[in-house]
């Protein structure tokens, strides 16, 4: 006999893949606040747990990773966007929004290495240098030439371990985007990472401004920074 699954029961089952598991509790987290019915937790990770987790240097590519988790109250429920979430240094820092995970991967191995050019396309122009060349006619006259060349190629060709890294990119975004929180409407707790460009501003002892604003209130989190 062949189930057949409800729209609704889809979309809970997609969103069910990708994140992490939430942790038994918000008080499970280093840092949590409630908003409305719905409580904000999270929890910084440090540079040698994100290199684990994700086998790469994002933070090298000026990126934070936090884990965080919504609770909304039984019967409740609440919509979840990455526009929602913003983080600082601090009231003297700038604010930051979440990244998608295909920009942190991109930034993390930029284009440059994978011998992709970077500007104006694929299309390269090229002069010839130096003095003309000085060519005798076939009726005893010299004539000088001076050539313009138009190609759709790089100057130089691919590094050889182009494709390698290509795929690495391409895994990179796939593990970054199988563990970002899930977005969307939610009526059961979720939990996954989050990507921030790092702010700038004084750094403080006492760790980031991470702050939610959506439809069912605003919520201000003091996260410690990763050990």
């Amino acid at each position: 006999m062949k189930r057949i699954l409800s729209l609704p029961t889809v979309a809970l089952l997609a969103m069910a893949a990708s994140g992490l598991a939430p942790r038994g509790g918000p008080s499970e987290y280093p840092a949590h606040a409630s908003a409305g019915q719905l409580t904000v937790a999270a929890a910084a990770v440090s540079v040698d747990q994100a290199k684990k987790i994700f086998g790469a240097r994002i933070d090298q590519a000026g990126y934070l990773v936090f884990e965080v988790a919504l609770y909304p109250e039984p019967g409740s429920e609440a919509t979840v966007s990455l526009g929602d979430f913003a983080l600082r240094l601090g009231a003297d820092g700038n604010s930051v929004r979440a990244a998608e995970p295909e920009v942190v991967a991109a930034a993390t191995i930029p284009d440059h290495i994978l011998g992709q050019p970077e500007s104006q396309g694929n299309v390269n122009v090229s002069t010839s240098s130096g003095h003309p060349s000085t060519d005798i006619g076939p009726k005893g006259g010299v004539s000088n030439s001076q050539g313009i060349g138009v190609t759709s190629y790089p100057d130089a060709p691919p590094p050889p371990n182009a494709g390698a890294k290509a795929a690495a990119r391409k895994r990179l975004d796939q593990s970054l985007a199988s563990k970002q929180l899930p977005t969307g409407r939610i009526t059961q707790p979720v939990a996954g990472y989050l990507y921030f460009p790092k702010p700038s501003g004084r750094a403080r002892k006492d760790g980031f401004e991470l702050s939610w604003s959506g439809e069912n209130g605003q919520a201000k989190l003091t996260v410690p920074p990763g050990k």
